[in-house]
C-alpha cells in the first residue's frame, strides 16, 4: 500500500442532505441497466463511488451470495449505507471509506467494478481507471457511467437557469472535474487497453409535473444548501443574491405546465484484458 495522504477530490455537488436524498432516489434498474445483463450470482462486486447506497443495495440482491463492496470517501454517507442495508437485511455488502485511487484491496479481488457518475469529478480519471482495473481479475468487467451536461436542455428557458449552466460549469471545471464527461469515455477506456468495449446512451428526461418539481426543486435546495452554490460565491463566479435568483428560477421553472428538463448520460462496459480466450 502506499504511504501518500489519500487524494480528496473537490466534489463539485457536495454531501448536502438536498444532494444526497436525491442520490438516494437512483435505482441499480436505471442506473446500471446497461450492466446488470452481464451480472451472475456469486460474482463479487466493487461499487465506486457508491454514496448512499441505493445502487450498490441493487447490484447486491443481483449477485447474491456474491460479495458487493461500496466505497466512498464520505463517511457520513457511508454510515447512513450500513444503516440502510442493515434495516434491509443485506448481508452480502459492505461499505469502506476509501479513494478511488488508493483502494486497499489486492490485485484481481473483484470480478465486476463499477462507477455512476464519478469520473466526471476526477482530476486524473485515467490514474483512477488503471487503479480500478488493478483490483479487477484478468477478464472481469469494468462499467462506468457519466453524465455529458453539454447535452443539458430545459424548457420554458430562463436567464437565471442559463445562468445557472454556465456558472456550474466554471465551477465544475475550477474544482477540476469534467462536466462533459460522458463524451469522453470511449477515448478514456481505449487509452486503457481494455477489451470488448461497448458505449451506450440513455437519457434523463423530466417530463410530468411531479418530475419537474422533484428536479427542479430539489437544485434550488442544493443551490441555496451545499457547495454547488457556496463555492461559485467564493470563487467570484456569482454572488449569493445571484444564488438565490437561481434557486427562485429553478422553483418557478418546476411549475411552470411546459417544463421539461433532459441530457445523456454516456456507459462504458468493458472487460480487463489478459483473460484466457482458450
Amino acid at each position: 500500500m502506499s504511504a501518500e495522504p489519500v487524494k480528496h477530490e473537490t466534489y463539485t455537488h457536495g454531501h448536502a442532505p438536498a444532494t444526497v436524498r436525491q442520490h438516494g432516489k437512483r435505482t441499480a434498474e436505471e442506473a446500471a441497466a446497461f450492466l446488470l445483463p452481464a451480472l451472475r450470482s456469486g460474482m463479487s462486486v466493487l461499487d465506486v463511488g457508491c454514496g448512499p447506497g441505493s445502487i450498490t443495495r441493487g447490484l447486491a440482491e443481483r449477485v447474491a451470495p456474491g460479495e458487493v463492496v461500496g466505497i466512498d470517501l464520505s463517511a457520513d454517507t457511508l454510515a447512513s449505507a450500513r444503516q440502510d442495508a442493515a434495516a434491509r437485511g443485506v448481508t452480502n455488502l459492505r461499505y469502506d471509506e476509501a479513494s478511488v485511487y488508493q483502494l486497499p484491496y489486492a490485485d484481481g479481488a473483484f470480478d465486476v467494478a463499477y462507477a455512476h457518475q464519478v469520473f466526471q469529478h476526477l482530476r486524473e480519471p485515467a490514474a483512477a481507471l488503471r487503479e480500478i482495473l488493478r483490483v479487477l481479475r484478468p477478464g472481469g468487467l469494468i462499467a462506468v457511467r457519466d453524465v455529458d451536461w453539454g447535452t443539458a436542455t430545459y424548457w420554458p428557458a430562463d436567464p437565471w437557469i442559463d445562468r445557472f449552466v454556465e456558472t456550474h460549469f466554471k465551477t465544475w471545471y475550477r474544482n477540476g472535474g469534467e462536466p462533459r464527461m460522458g463524451r469522453h469515455l470511449r477515448a478514456l477506456f481505449n487509452a486503457a487497453g481494455v477489451d470488448d468495449l461497448e458505449i451506450t446512451a440513455a437519457v434523463w428526461c423530466y417530463a410530468t409535473p411531479e418530475e419537474t418539481i422533484e428536479w427542479g426543486d430539489s437544485y434550488a435546495e442544493r443551490l441555496l444548501t451545499s457547495p454547488m452554490g457556496s463555492r461559485p460565491v467564493e470563487y467570484g463566479f456569482a454572488t449569493r443574491a445571484d444564488i438565490e435568483a437561481m434557486a427562485a428560477a429553478f422553483r418557478a421553472w418546476a411549475r411552470h405546465p411546459d417544463a421539461m428538463w433532459a441530457f445523456i448520460h454516456m456507459a462504458a462496459l468493458a472487460r480487463k484484458s489478459g483473460a484466457s480466450r482458450s
